[in-house]
């Protein structure tokens, strides 16, 4: 799915009406429907009222008819209208629908004399995804009447005083929102971790714009749906076997770390390669051999660190290192030896560089020419800041992600809420799943894991990168069902993997 600016999504307006005929006031009233059905279907109960706050444009317009429709539903409606004397056309038109309903509008300039119930749900209509300069003072006892109102607070499109495609300024005042509903696809604003605190849990609402004005729109930015992975995933035939399905080698490892090879090895078995080797340091060799069994094990000749790394790679289809790998001085100039040697060779392996293997990298920037094309690199938040360097906020993360991918040609993960995959062809893909229990220790291991396994079975590095993170997300969100979020731990999520394939690959039940 397409990740659109205003720009774009002005563009998809225009062609849906002209294509399909309708009028804008049309429209609208597709849209309300359609947040009207997504409501209903979240808050249920007949005990729940709303109170929704519109502008004057047509984020209001989209208010005032979503608030006629709850009415006439038998819900329990207050709405507030800004009095001016501009309103959009389309606005104009709804306020004559709710007349005609015979539905009280409530008009405010800067105070609102509203009265919050215990079953009120909030509704913010105010400003919509055009926004292109701070809201003037006016507005800053409407947005903290909203955001001090102890209620749930559901945005329509975008929280009003959000920027939708660039980062919003200090100081500015917007709403603080539980729920975002966006229309037809999320905006970028949506995605950034610095926006965590106004946009909550967002949910995308199709209102049916035209197929062809969205596929024509440009394509930086996607968001990583079940069925985008369902596109690039197949069951596999059932004379498949083993080799079919790719042998993995896990590099890493070091005293008191071996942990996180066993995760990741484990995972990369669960996620579907046949093979799984692991090399490490030799004090590896009890724990796995005892707690993983079906892993082949190489140990190097020292017992608490790596000093080498395997030279004969053709026999591997994906190699994932650094996981647990530590920073001894032994182990960074033989993984620096190692990528020397693969840089050399006709055909080099397919990498996935983890942790160390990343902070090794930052530490020699150097070698990252050594780096095969297509190799993925997947670090948390200070591991990426050691590899591109510092910051000023998401958007700049942002930039600075896909300059490196696309100097380097590797793929880059950011990790984090909506985990994101920046692709040497310049784009970036945000993930849909995925929650915070998931920030628990090992679970980027089991994702590297995954990942390499994925590589491994022939996906591309874009596909396994996507696929990956989605799946990865995904059983984290199932293992969530029966454990709480405060309980998970990577081994629930590597639990989860067999279930997040059962909804991307569903198999018929056996009797």
């Amino acid at each position: 799915m397409k990740i659109l600016s205003a720009s774009d999504i002005r563009t998809a307006d225009r062609a849906t009406l002209d294509r399909q005929g309708i009028r804008s006031v049309d429209l609208m009233e597709r849209a309300a429907n359609c947040l009207f059905q997504q409501i209903t279907k979240d808050f249920p109960s007949f005990e729940t009222s709303f109170v929704i706050f519109c502008g004057t444009g047509n984020n209001g317009g989209d208010g005032l008819a979503l608030g006629r429709l709850l009415s006439s539903s038998g819900r329990q409606v207050r709405i507030y209208l800004y009095e001016t004397d501009k309103y959009s056309p389309d606005n104009i038109e709804n306020q004559k629908r709710l007349r005609d309903a015979r539905v009280e509008v409530n008009y405010f300039t800067d105070v609102i004399a509203c009265d919050f119930e215990l079953e009120d749900v909030v509704i913010d209509a105010l400003y919509g995804i055009g926004l292109s300069r701070p809201l003037a003072e006016k507005w800053r006892p409407v947005i903290d009447a909203i955001n001090h109102s102890n209620r749930p607070i559901l945005a329509i499109d975008i929280p009003s005083g959000l920027y939708a495609d660039q980062p919003s300024e200090n100081g500015m005042f917007i709403v603080k929102a539980n729920h975002t509903y966006t229309l037809q696809c999320p905006k970028l604003a949506l995605l950034q971790p610095e926006n965590a605190a106004y946009v909550g849990e967002f949910k995308v609402v199709d209102i049916q714009l035209d197929t062809a004005a969205l596929s024509a729109a440009p394509g930086t930015y996607y968001f990583t749906t079940l069925q985008t992975i369902q596109a690039q995933c197949s069951m596999p035939s059932r004379f498949s076997h083993k080799g079919t399905f790719g042998h993995v080698l896990i590099a890493g490892g070091s005293y008191g770390k071996i942990g996180a090879i066993h995760l990741s090895a484990k995972a990369a078995l669960r996620t579907g390669c046949g093979l799984v080797s692991v090399y490490s340091a030799r004090c590896a060799h009890p724990i796995l051999q005892t707690n993983f069994p079906e892993a082949m094990l190489q140990t190097d000749s020292e017992l608490q660190h790596l000093s080498t790394f395997p030279d004969a790679t053709e026999q591997y289809s994906a190699i994932g290192i650094g996981m647990g790998m530590g920073r001894h001085a032994d182990t960074e100039q033989a993984f620096l030896r190692f990528l020397r040697n693969v840089s050399l060779k006709p055909k080099p392996p397919k990498l996935v560089l983890d942790a160390d293997a990343i902070n090794t990298l930052a530490a020699h920037p150097n070698s990252l020419k050594d780096l095969p094309a297509g190799s993925i690199l997947t670090p948390h938040p200070k591991e990426l800041q050691r590899l591109i360097g510092s910051w000023k906020n998401d958007w700049d993360k942002m930039e600075k992600t896909r300059k490196f991918a696309q100097a380097h040609q590797v793929v880059v993960l950011i990790k984090g809420a909506n985990t994101a995959v920046v692709v040497p062809d310049g784009t970036i893909h945000f993930n849909a799943t995925g929650n915070w229990g998931m920030a628990t220790a090992g679970s980027g291991d089991v994702l590297a894991g995954m990942i390499t396994s994925l590589l491994a079975q022939g996906f591309s590095s874009k596909d396994a990168a996507l696929t990956g993170v989605y799946v990865h997300g995904l059983a984290g969100d199932l293992a969530a069902h029966t454990t709480h979020p405060k309980s998970l731990i990577a081994s629930d999520i590597i639990a989860g993997i067999s279930l997040a394939w059962h909804e991307v690959l569903p198999v018929a039940r056996m009797h």
